[in-house]
């Protein structure tokens, strides 16, 4: 597999490739001042909201080997999204391209979308909250929404979710998922450490008591 990125919040560009497909997605915020995607260049639109809500926008350029390509625009993607792939060092992923499918994170909302169809296979937002990336977990993926760890199957079946004491978005810079072996390292906002194991099951806890410090709560660290 081959990626090109770049990093830009408000309009953000993925390309990732496999030997059947070439996949170059754009990403365009609903509030970006510079506006990239035209809605009458895309053969195929689909809505991801189901209240009709106008959203963020994604465009799916896909290409076969044999040159063949499609466009399709996805609209209404509520929540903050960061296009990125997996790599050796860093594993977690918020696009995967899977055969003939783009398994993707963005906003509240986890969706296949399947390049030979056009069209999403399944759909769903485990979270009350947003999800951010994602891990492969043997054949299954390991999704990081705000409040709960999802095991989520190929079909877009939820195994088992796992919440801890706070969120799991760690301001101290540790990893908040760490996938080891046979177990899972969980971090939250506090630090206090989880081990799970491939089934949800907790195996270890580690609350962390900070001494002489009167630590906010993660809701109100954005006030």
């Amino acid at each position: 597999m081959t990626t090109e990125k770049s990093i830009n919040f408000d309009t953000q560009k993925l390309i990732v490739s496999n030997d059947i497909w070439k996949a170059e997605l754009w990403f365009e915020n609903i509030n970006a001042e510079n506006k990239i995607i035209k809605a009458n260049n895309y053969s195929k639109i689909i809505d991801l909201s189901e209240k009709d809500y106008l959203g963020s926008l994604l465009a799916i350029k896909t290409t076969n080997n044999l040159g063949e390509y499609n466009n399709c625009l996805i609209t209404g993607i509520d929540g903050g999204t960061y296009l990125h792939d997996g790599d050796k060092i860093d594993k977690c992923q918020s696009v995967k391209l899977l055969d003939n499918n783009l398994i993707l994170s963005t906003g509240f909302t986890f969706f296949s979308f399947n390049i030979e169809k056009q069209e999403i296979e399944w759909k769903l937002r485990p979270d009350i909250s947003e999800v951010f990336e994602f891990y492969d977990l043997q054949d299954d993926f390991l999704l990081r929404g705000e409040l709960e760890i999802h095991r989520i199957d190929i079909n877009g079946n939820i195994k088992w979710s796992y919440g801890g004491k706070d969120i799991w978005v760690n301001i101290d810079g540790k990893k908040e998922v760490c996938i080891e072996n046979d177990k899972i390292k969980l971090t939250d906002f506090e630090s206090n450490i989880y081990v799970i194991d491939f089934n949800g099951n907790t195996l270890k806890k580690h609350p962390t008591f900070i001494v002489g410090e009167n630590r906010k709560n993660w809701w109100k660290f954005w006030k």
